[in-house]
């Protein structure tokens, strides 16, 4: 599949709303370490829910992402380790997000597997447990309300 064109990203006061979960997809001798990316639900005054979907679309557009229910493209490389730490290029020419990650995710990332990038449209109380992420993430691939991609870190 061929990503889709670039689009702005949205800018740095929308950004600093989006929280970055990490996990790893364990399929027999291939790791691939999942990055998800969610906005907190609205908590002020100008934001609203159509508000945050619109500005994760907008990332995930960015990030050349293509749809849930198809092949994840190849967006790029988008991850970057220094100093240790994982660094995501959202296409922003300026800022990064920094990636919060266990070291044994760095060192799967910095080992060469895939990092399976997935943005959530819907906003995710970042206080959630597991079983209610798990859920909503599941809930937002059924709706079409995500998109993914894969990218490598260079």
């Amino acid at each position: 599949m061929t990503a889709p064109t670039p689009t702005a990203p949205p800018g740095p006061g929308f950004v600093t709303g989006i929280r970055l979960a990490t996990g790893v997809l364990r399929r027999g001798p291939y790791n691939v370490a999942q990055l998800l990316a969610f906005h907190v639900p609205p908590r002020l005054a100008h934001e609203t829910t159509d508000h945050i979907a619109d500005g994760m679309r907008r990332f995930a557009d960015a990030l050349r992402l293509g749809p849930a229910d198809q092949e994840p493209p190849m967006i790029g490389h988008r991850i970057r380790i220094r100093s240790g730490r994982p660094w995501l290029d959202y296409g922003d020419d300026e800022y990064r997000l920094c990636v919060s990650a266990a070291p044994s995710w760095v060192r799967l990332v910095a080992d060469g597997a895939p990092v399976r990038v997935c943005v959530m449209f819907d906003p995710l109380d970042a206080g959630l447990g597991q079983d209610a992420t798990d859920a909503h993430v599941r809930a937002c691939f059924a709706s079409g309300a995500m998109r993914w991609g894969t990218t490598y870190h260079i």
